[in-house]
């Protein structure tokens, strides 16, 4: 039963990132730094979108949660706003998730880099046509679906304490916890970090404090890891049954048959790390020169998986519905599907 509890310590990094975003949002603690970005270039959209860039490249477990309680910070809390409020769910979402593409500290690059011998720069001239839809889309929506209204930054003035007491202990925080590395050392420092605005707001009232905390979203994710660590500990299973099929990749009924077994999978266990081992597995059976067929088909899955904590995270946190979530994960599918499709038997 244990092994279906491994990863609920990310619970504490939610946790604790809710109470800063709460805190930082009330207080206008990032305020000044947002005004003078959009002040400089009239922009709120860049805002957005540089803040979503940053929090996109941290090598972090939880950078998705670290990423909405940043997002928080400019998103609109009035019903009238509502709309507005949910696509940055999307964005959260967007722009943390591109990461598995590139990153040459993430799993879903090492692996496939280690099975076929690929060093980095021939891994990214492989990768690239899904890395260059995948760029133009978030882009796509972070500047013309998102708008300027939507995105909820004060003009105040600028202070460069709002670099030093407000933003700094933040990013060395963030800064800490990809040094020292570990979900161990979650509730350390991200506890402290939650403590110091605390202490430099005065925000003593506990039941100001619980306010800021989304019972629901830490349930919600709690449910949903606990359902991944299941179907993910069907790996085994998954991986003989793919061995032993015997259909022909040559025709398109047994490229159809295998790539809905591997999107399948992938979608049912939510898995980075299991959605790229399933990824090269069947490149290993079927031969390598379909290798970005089956990462496109298996990251689909994966970035649609119910049991991927992720899209939970943005649901309950900004309200996203899973309709909205959807909508716009499909199209970014979509065309990494078209994209890798025509790459793999066209080319």
């Amino acid at each position: 039963f244990m092994q279906y509890l491994k990863g609920l310590e990310y619970l504490w990094l939610v946790f604790f990132i809710m109470i800063v975003a709460g805190i930082a949002k009330e207080r206008n603690l990032f305020m000044p730094m947002y005004s003078y970005i959009k002040d400089s270039f009239k922009s709120n959209r860049l805002v957005l979108f540089l803040i979503s860039a940053f929090s996109g490249v941290l090598p972090i477990e939880g950078r998705v949660t670290v990423s909405a309680g940043v997002l928080d910070t400019i998103a609109h809390k009035d019903c009238g706003h509502n709309h507005g409020r949910q696509k940055m769910g999307v964005v959260d979402y967007l722009s943390t998730h591109h990461y598995y593409l590139w990153s040459p500290l993430e799993k879903t690059v090492i692996i496939p880099m280690a099975t076929f011998g690929l060093g980095y720069v021939a891994w990214l001239n492989m990768i690239w046509p899904l890395l260059l839809v995948s760029a133009v889309f978030i882009l796509y929506y972070i500047f013309f679906k998102v708008k300027e209204e939507e995105i909820a930054i004060e003009s105040v003035p600028f202070k460069i304490s709002a670099i030093t007491r407000n933003i700094l202990p933040f990013l060395l925080a963030i800064g800490t916890y990809i040094y020292v590395g570990g979900d161990k050392y979650i509730f350390t420092i991200f506890g402290l970090l939650a403590l110091y605005y605390v202490f430099i707001t005065q925000t003593w009232d506990f039941n100001k404090l619980k306010s800021y905390i989304n019972w629901e979203v830490l349930l919600t994710v709690a449910v949903v890891i606990i359902l991944g660590n299941y179907f993910k500990s069907q790996e085994a299973l998954i991986n003989e049954y793919i061995k032993g099929l015997g259909v022909d990749i040559n025709t398109v009924l047994g490229m159809l048959i295998v790539s809905v077994i591997g999107f399948v999978a992938s979608f049912l266990m939510g898995s980075s790390g299991k959605f790229i081992a399933l990824a090269v597995l069947m490149s290993s059976v079927f031969g390598p020169q379909y290798f970005l067929w089956f990462f496109a088909v298996d990251y689909a899955g994966y970035l649609l998986s119910p049991t991927h904590k992720c899209v939970m995270v943005g649901n309950r946190y900004f309200g996203t519905p899973l309709k909205t979530y959807y909508s716009a994960l499909g199209i970014w599918c979509g065309l990494l599907l078209l994209v890798a499709g025509i790459s793999t038997f066209l080319f």
